[in-house]
C-alpha cells in the first residue's frame, strides 16, 4: 500500500485546478517599466501651456449680427422711403434749385492752361421727363447742373452735350428757362446735336447762342402731340359696359371708354394749337432766319417733319455742321477764353438715391429697365415728342 500522503500521479479523471487570472491593471513586478522622462526646457513649457479657445463662435454671431442689423436696415429704408420719395415730389416741385439739391460733380475732360476757366458739358440723353430719376434726362436732373454751371466762377461757358427726340412740354420749358438764365448771367450756351435733337430737343436748343449738328442728325419735328387710347368697341364685344359718374361734361376728356364729343375734340385740338403757337415763337425768337411764329409755322417743316442736319443748315435751324469738338471750339470762342478747359457736369449719385430713389423703380423694376430702353409717353400729356420714336405714324 502506498502511502496516502505521498505524492502521486493525478488521475486523468480528476479536474485540474484553475489558475487565478491575474488582474490587468497589476504592473509585473519582476520587471517594471521605466517612467517616462520628465520634460526639459521648452518641451516642458509647451506641456504645460493651455489650448487656446476656439474663436470661430464668436466670429459667426458677430457675422450674424451684422447681416440681421443690415437686413432691418434695408427694411426700413424700403417701408419709410415710400413716404420720403412723396415728399421729395412735393419739395422738388417748387424748389428743384435749392442748395441741398446742388450736388455735382465735374469730370475733367480737358485741362484749362494757366489760369483760364472751364467749358461745362452737360448732357441731354433720352426722353426729357419732369422725374425724380437723375439717370434720365430730367427736367430736375438739369436744373440742378446748369444752375450750378451758371453760379460757377470758373465756367466760361456751357455746351449742350444732346442726343433726344423731346418730351414733357413742361419739362422742356423747364430746361430752357434755365438755358436763357445762363445767357442772361454772361455765359454763352453751345448746343451739340448727336443723333437726334428733335422736338423738345430743339425747342431748347432754340434758346442756345449757337447750334452744332451732324450732316446725318434728326432734328426739327416742331410740333405738340397727345396720345389716347379708344377701347370702347373691345369692351362692347367682351360685355363690359363702365360706369362714369362725373360733375361736368368734360371731365372725363380723352376717356378711352367712350367715344369723343365734338366740343371735347375742338377743345383738345385748341390746347394743342396754342402750345404749338407756344413753340415757334420760341423758334422765331431763337433764329435769326424767322421774324415771326407764323414764318415757323408756314415753312415747309411747319408741319411737324423730322429733318436732317444738312437740311436743317439750308432752313437756318443749325448754325454749324459739325462734331463735339466744333461745339466745344465755338463755346470758348464765345467765351473769349481759347485756353479753356472742359469740364463735364453730373449730378452725383450719394448714398441715399440708392434706397431713396423713385417709388416706381422699387415697385416695378423691370419698368424701370424699359423706361430706359423702350420710348414711351403717358397718355393724356403734351409732348414736343418726334412720333417716329414711338412708332406713332403710319
Amino acid at each position: 500500500m502506498s502511502d496516502l500522503n505521498s505524492p502521486s500521479s493525478p488521475s486523468p479523471d480528476m479536474e485540474q485546478p484553475i489558475p487565478l487570472r491575474q488582474p490587468l491593471n497589476v504592473p509585473n513586478q519582476q520587471n517594471p517599466e521605466p517612467p517616462p522622462p520628465c520634460p526639459q526646457g521648452n518641451a516642458r513649457r509647451q506641456a504645460e501651456k493651455p489650448a487656446k479657445k476656439n474663436g470661430c463662435f464668436f466670429w459667426g454671431c458677430g457675422i450674424v449680427i451684422l447681416l440681421c442689423l443690415i437686413f432691418v436696415g434695408l427694411c426700413t429704408a424700403f417701408i419709410f422711403g415710400f413716404g420720403t420719395s412723396i415728399a421729395g415730389e412735393l419739395a422738388t416741385t417748387s424748389f428743384a434749385g435749392l442748395k441741398e439739391d446742388k450736388n455735382v460733380s465735374k469730370t475733367i475732360i480737358e485741362s484749362s492752361q494757366g489760369t483760364a476757366g472751364y467749358v461745362a458739358v452737360i448732357n441731354i440723353v433720352g426722353i426729357i421727363q419732369y422725374s425724380d430719376r437723375y439717370d434720365l434726362a430730367s427736367a430736375r436732373r438739369l436744373v440742378v447742373e446748369l444752375t450750378a454751371a451758371r453760379e460757377d466762377p470758373d465756367v466760361v461757358a456751357i455746351v449742350l452735350d444732346m442726343n433726344t427726340p423731346g418730351g414733357e412740354v413742361v419739362a422742356s420749358d423747364e430746361i430752357l428757362n434755365q438755358v436763357r438764365l445762363c445767357r442772361k448771367a454772361g455765359k454763352p450756351v453751345v448746343t451739340c446735336m448727336r443723333s437726334m435733337g428733335a422736338s423738345g430737343g430743339y425747342f431748347i436748343a432754340s434758346g442756345s447762342d449757337w447750334i452744332v449738328a451732324n450732316r446725318l442728325t434728326f432734328t426739327g419735328s416742331i410740333g405738340v402731340i397727345i396720345q389716347s387710347m379708344q377701347i370702347k368697341g373691345l369692351l362692347d364685344k367682351i360685355g363690359i359696359q363702365p360706369e362714369t359718374y362725373r360733375s361736368g361734361n368734360m371731365k372725363d376728356m380723352l376717356s378711352p371708354t367712350r367715344e369723343r364729343t365734338e366740343q371735347e375734340t375742338a377743345y383738345i385740338q385748341q390746347m394743342i394749337d396754342a402750345s404749338f403757337h407756344e413753340f415757334c415763337q420760341v423758334v422765331a425768337d431763337g433764329r435769326e432766319a424767322f421774324q415771326t411764329a407764323e414764318d415757323v409755322k408756314n415753312s415747309p417743316f411747319g408741319d411737324g417733319r423730322v429733318v436732317s442736319g444738312a437740311d436743317a443748315l439750308n432752313y437756318g435751324l443749325v448754325d454749324q455742321l459739325g462734331y463735339f469738338s466744333d461745339a466745344i471750339a465755338k463755346a470758348k470762342e464765345l467765351g473769349h477764353c481759347p485756353g479753356a478747359g472742359v469740364s463735364r457736369f453730373t449730378r452725383s449719385f450719394d448714398f441715399w438715391d440708392f434706397f431713396l430713389s423713385s417709388s416706381q423703380s422699387r415697385l416695378n423694376p423691370l419698368g424701370s429697365v424699359a423706361e430706359r430702353t423702350i420710348p414711351s409717353i403717358k397718355p393724356g400729356c403734351l409732348y414736343y415728342l418726334a412720333p417716329e420714336v414711338l412708332g406713332l405714324n403710319p
